[in-house]
């Protein structure tokens, strides 16, 4: 990935989407779940579980992510 991809989690955080605390919940459990050589889980699916995003904000988020024009690309 190059240094201009954004990362799921920064992208809710920046929505407003979730805490600092919420962010930081998730993200354990993914590392806990790869510590545990279970399968990857996307942080999107744990922020649902939790509680903390709805399946409607992770893919609105996703779909903004993905249309994103790079910044560095201008001809």
């Amino acid at each position: 990935m190059s240094s201009e991809t954004r990362m799921f989690g920064d992208a809710a955080l920046e929505k407003g989407y979730v805490t600092t605390a919420q962010l930081y919940q998730a993200l354990s459990v993914q590392a806990r779940r790869e510590a545990e050589n279970l399968p990857h889980r996307f942080l999107g699916e744990i922020l649902i579980e939790l509680g903390y995003m709805t399946e409607r904000q992770v893919l609105d988020l996703l779909n903004a992510m993905h249309h994103e024009e790079p910044d560095t690309v201008h001809e």
